[in-house]
């Protein structure tokens, strides 16, 4: 039996615990978890008979095969951190925590130090296995155009003092690198920033907000001397929070079955 502990019992955390009771995920169980907020926790313990721990300490400190951090990018460090330090493999869902080059070397030294494994799921976005390919010739352009609905954008659109009702057409809200995007949109564009560790290459990032789509869109552009990779990836919005997809959560489900199976098919 593969267990997991899992730190954060918002939306995604539920999703997976979810998959792991009705048997999507097989030959798994849950065994802890871990959430600030101890009515969410309840739930989900409800839910799967789960441990309830007082602290990311005391969950790292269970007999676990992998830790999930479900929580936020400001929590990454530290489950991440005490995962590895107690020997333990963690799959980060908060991946824009990475953009922050000192914290993404720092966690890959540990992880090699003490013998364990960091999973990054593919999230909303396809064509990494092909592009951790590719790089093994030499990458020379990495682009990321993404389209999303206002709403799903919402949040970031009011702190960087967009009024949504005057976007009444579809309007560039943000063109840079990978690094700011994920600054200023830190719910909405982790996938900028899977797609660039993957690549070992920043990612050049477009975020158009369009008040009619109905989908999130991804558009990959990847030149190498190996050849180049188009991928475009309409996704339907997670019902639990339309910030995101709903194939970026079902990307962590079909990791932790791989985790959980004896035959492993791409990555």
């Amino acid at each position: 039996m593969f267990k997991i502990g899992i730190v954060g019992c918002g939306a995604i955390g539920s999703f997976i615990s979810k998959k792991v009771v009705d048997g999507t995920i097989k030959n798994t169980k849950v065994v802890a978890i871990y959430d600030r907020n101890l009515n969410k926790a309840e739930s989900l313990s409800e839910l799967t008979g789960a441990k309830i721990c007082s602290s990311i300490d005391d969950l790292v400190k269970e007999d676990l095969d992998l830790v999930i951090e479900c929580a936020s990018i400001k929590a990454v460090e530290d489950v991440a951190e005490k995962s590895l330090r107690n020997k333990k493999d963690v799959l980060i869902m908060s991946v824009g925590a990475l953009a922050d080059k000192e914290l993404f070397l720092k966690l890959q030294n540990l992880a090699k130090s003490v013998g364990r494994k960091i999973y990054l799921p593919s999230g909303a976005i396809g064509g990494l296995d092909a592009i951790k390919a590719m790089r093994l010739g030499k990458i020379n352009e990495v682009i990321l155009k993404t389209t999303k609905p206002v709403n799903a954008l919402e949040d970031a659109l009011k702190n960087l003092g967009y009024n949504l009702k005057d976007i009444k057409n579809p309007v560039v809200v943000f063109e840079g690198d990978v690094f700011e995007a994920i600054k200023d949109f830190p719910m909405n564009i982790n996938v900028s920033v899977t797609l660039s560790i993957a690549a070992e290459f920043p990612a050049k990032v477009m975020i158009i907000a369009d008040p009619k789509a109905k989908l999130n869109k991804h558009e990959i552009l990847v030149k190498s001397s190996i050849g180049t990779l188009k991928v475009c990836i309409e996704n339907v919005p997670f019902e639990e929070n339309p910030k995101t997809s709903a194939l970026a959560a079902y990307s962590a489900v079909r990791l932790i079955r791989d985790l959980a199976e004896p035959v492993k098919v791409g990555t």
